[in-house]
Parts: C-alpha cells; sequence; structure tokens
C-alpha cells in the first residue's frame, strides 16, 4: 500500500496542495503551506468518513488513473481502426483498458471539494460515482438547493 496522501484544493490559490497523515500540506502552484486537521480515527485506521479539508461526509471510489489519458486511448484505437484487421486496434484499446483497470488502485474522492484521498484503506459504505448525489453537491456550491 503507497504513502497516505491528500490532494486538495489550496485555500491560497486555488492549485493542487497535497498532505500527509501529518496534515502538513503544500501547495505545488504557490509554495503555501496549508494545514489540515486530521482526525485520530483517520491516522489511525486509514479509513475516510470525514473529509479534512471541508468536511463532507459523502464520497466515492474510483481508479486512480487520469481520465484523459484513458480517453486518449480510446480516441487512437479508434483512429486507427479503420486501417487495422478487422477493427483489431479497437480490441487492443479495450484490452489495454481493462488491463489498467485492473492493476491501479482505487482512490476515495470527496463529492464536496473533489479531494483525493491515495494509499487510504476502501470505507466500504463508499460506492462508485453517483451523478445524482454529485448534482447536489454542485447546487450547493453555487448557492442553490436542489
Amino acid at each position: 500500500m503507497r504513502t497516505p496522501e491528500i490532494a486538495f484544493r489550496c485555500p491560497a490559490c486555488g492549485g493542487e496542495a497535497t498532505a500527509g497523515l501529518d496534515g502538513q500540506g503544500r501547495c505545488g502552484s504557490c509554495d503555501a503551506k496549508p494545514a489540515l486537521a486530521l482526525p485520530a480515527p483517520l491516522q489511525k485506521t486509514r479509513v475516510v468518513d470525514v473529509c479534512p479539508a471541508c468536511d463532507g461526509k459523502a464520497f466515492y471510489v474510483q481508479r486512480d488513473f487520469n481520465q484523459k489519458v484513458g480517453l486518449g486511448i480510446v480516441v487512437v484505437g479508434g483512429l486507427l481502426a479503420p486501417f487495422t484487421p478487422f477493427y483489431s486496434s479497437l480490441i487492443v484499446a479495450a484490452l489495454v483498458d481493462a488491463a489498467l483497470y485492473l492493476v491501479l488502485p482505487e482512490i476515495t474522492i470527496c463529492y464536496r471539494c473533489l479531494a483525493h484521498f491515495r494509499g487510504f484503506a476502501k470505507n466500504p459504505k463508499h460506492e462508485a460515482f453517483d451523478l445524482h448525489i454529485a448534482e447536489q453537491y454542485g447546487a450547493e456550491q453555487h448557492g442553490r438547493k436542489s
């Protein structure tokens, strides 16, 4: 298991800041050192129940993979399809995607602030992304009630 890391929005510049289990953060954009108050149970069990960046309690899990790279794999497979026998480039793209899905670890993401929790234990309460929940938090962030 990798070293636990929390990636969250820097309060000073809006860039990405990262913090470890000690809660001491560092922004890669502006070199600010925002701190997170990590509860003792999170430090001990490494199971995320409350987001230390925004106090949110709703999370989802997904594979730790850049979605733009995944889309790029599919696009390249599609562009090469007419030039490969039986559109085999699409099959290769699907196999690469499936292999990455099996190999890459899961991360937990906060619906409210989109903080990423890498290297933490999976909480069985957290499920895959749910658009309905995400829309509720999007409405909350824009001052609307859903």
